[in-house]
């Protein structure tokens, strides 16, 4: 006799009746594991945010920063790259005046992507939680930052799209019929 459990109530529903089940804690990280790439795509690859719309995009200043391209950038001069950004020049100004400026190696895409030097992105992993496991990062700058962003963008970037929410729901479902098989 094959042993169903009707998810109706959406995921939160469900995640309260795997709290009852003997190995939710398996279904609950297999959940997290398998969103994983697909809430980090989305934010980090695509800038996407919960509702499936883009985040937002850049100021021309900001891009100056993702880009290196800066008045005083050094720019090839030969080649197929001839006129591309080679560095991003000196700082001008403050206390780090006259010392080059960081390289970040980033597109001249101004969708927001989250991410900068990629430490942020790297951080992102399931984590262990008091209901289970959900998505987040291990390092409290990293969660900050990810407050900071939807406060500043005024909307829900780290929380599960619809698309998301019924991929988790079938994969919830896939693992509590394996657990009664």
């Amino acid at each position: 006799m094959e042993a169903r459990i009707t998810i109706s109530e959406g995921l939160s529903a469900s995640l309260e009746q795997l709290k009852q089940l003997p190995g939710d804690d398996r279904v609950m990280r297999m959940v997290a594991t398998s969103l994983l790439g697909h809430v980090h795509d989305r934010i980090h690859e695509k800038g996407l945010n919960a509702n499936g719309t883009p985040i937002g995009t850049y100021s021309t200043e900001y891009m100056k920063v993702r880009t290196g391209n800066f008045g005083n950038s050094e720019r090839f001069t030969k080649g197929k790259k001839k006129g591309e950004v080679k560095n991003a020049g000196e700082f001008t100004r403050g206390k780090n005046k006259g010392q080059p400026r960081p390289n970040y190696n980033r597109t001249s895409d101004t969708k927001v992507v989250i991410s900068l030097t990629r430490q942020m992105e790297n951080d992102f992993k399931v984590v262990a939680t008091d209901r289970g496991y959900g998505l987040g990062y291990s390092n409290l700058e990293n969660l900050k930052k990810a407050d900071y962003v939807e406060e500043t963008y005024n909307e829900e970037i780290f929380s599960l799209t619809e698309e998301e929410t019924d991929l988790a729901v079938e994969i919830a479902t896939q693992e509590v019929l394996k657990i009664f098989e």
